[in-house]
């Protein structure tokens, strides 16, 4: 609390700055002099897909909205849900599949805003693995897919959007994932890198940087990437969006508020500052080779939602998508699952759309 204490004025000398800023149409300061609110978000796991929530923390978004951003890794889709429904956490940055997933079965966890537009899920098999299945770069994604057997396979966890990624995948191709493959859950991007570096695993579904990373050090390749429209099945599914605690939200309204004002801004500046938001990005990023990010980023800054809002349209897509795996077809409603009343609004204040 210190560095908050030492912005304090005298109540006119304050009155007096604040008068001097207005005039000048410059925003009122007087919010920084108050302890920011500490808000918790739930990730699972890292990556490129996180742009915005980046970008809104580091270029100082959260704080305009009177905010401080705590992450806390829980490694997940599944648990990012449990630490929503417990309170221990505001919102997570989620796989629009959870909140369809919980809905139906009589939970509320609402999806608030559009997070990451683009399901980016890249595959990666290391070298004796690519050696071993006789995959090569030539051949389509659905001759890969066919040859991908009796390999470990890393994902998040069970019932994770990544889970539900690969199984997407070898099922639209008349492969039975549980015969295919040994899928192991490590956690996120960064264990599965390791993973795949002590040789644990054989392969593993995750978003840049770490695949990225894998090929660059020479220990895996990129069998897979989900850019370009060659995995049929994706086209069209949002990744993450920010999802919520429906019993909670009306007691947490202005904190879910100010925080989707801040990612929005984040969005926006993505957008508008392309160049200067890598910089932020790889910021977050110090350990990984800044020429990877630089190369993927103009792939990533089309998948940062150009609106917070979440369309019928894909939602529908997240749901047909999700049916793929599931033995009993989801036919949850658009309306139960998103709230996009504050989020309409937020566009509309920041974007003007």
């Amino acid at each position: 609390m210190s560095k908050f204490l030492s912005c304090w004025r005298p109540a006119a000398t304050a009155l007096a700055l604040t008068a001097g800023l207005l005039a000048f149409g410059l925003p009122n300061s007087a919010s920084a002099q108050q302890p920011l609110k500490k808000i918790v978000m739930a990730a699972g796991g890292d990556g490129l897909h996180y742009s915005a929530i980046h970008i809104a923390d580091r270029a100082g978004f959260f704080k305009e909205e009177g905010l401080q951003l705590e992450i806390v890794d829980v490694n997940s889709g599944p648990r990012q849900t449990a630490a929503l429904m417990g309170g221990s956490a505001l919102f997570a940055p989620l796989g629009l599949i959870h909140e369809i997933k919980i809905v139906s079965q009589g939970g509320k966890l609402v999806a608030a805003g559009n997070l990451f537009a683009t399901l980016d899920m890249h595959i990666v098999l290391s070298k004796a693995a690519v050696a071993k299945t006789g995959i090569k770069e030539s051949m389509s994604v659905d001759e890969k897919i066919k040859l991908m057997k009796d390999l470990r396979f890393g994902i998040t966890s069970p019932g994770s959007t990544t889970d539900t990624a690969i199984r997407t995948m070898l099922k639209s191709r008349g492969v039975d994932p549980d015969k295919a493959l040994q899928l192991q859950p490590v956690g996120g991007g960064s264990n599965m890198l390791a993973a795949l570096e002590k040789g644990t695993i054989d392969g593993f579904i995750w978003s840049a940087p770490q695949p990225q990373v894998a090929a660059e050090r020479g220990i895996g390749d990129i069998i897979i990437e989900p850019f370009g429209g060659k995995v049929t099945e994706m086209n069209g599914v949002p990744y993450l969006v920010m999802a919520v605690n429906g019993d909670t939200f009306k007691q947490n309204e202005d904190d879910i508020r100010r925080t989707l004002r801040a990612l929005t801004k984040g969005m926006k500046y993505a957008h508008e500052h392309p160049d200067e938001a890598l910089k932020i990005v790889a910021a977050h990023f110090p350990n990984f080779d800044q020429k990877i990010l630089k190369q993927v980023w103009p792939n990533y800054v089309k998948g940062v939602p150009t609106t917070p809002v979440i369309s019928k349209t894909l939602f529908d897509n997240t749901q047909k998508w999700l049916n793929v795996t599931s033995p009993t077809p989801y036919t949850t409603k658009y309306e139960d699952v998103v709230f996009n009343d504050m989020a309409a609004k937020v566009s509309k204040e920041l974007l003007g759309q």
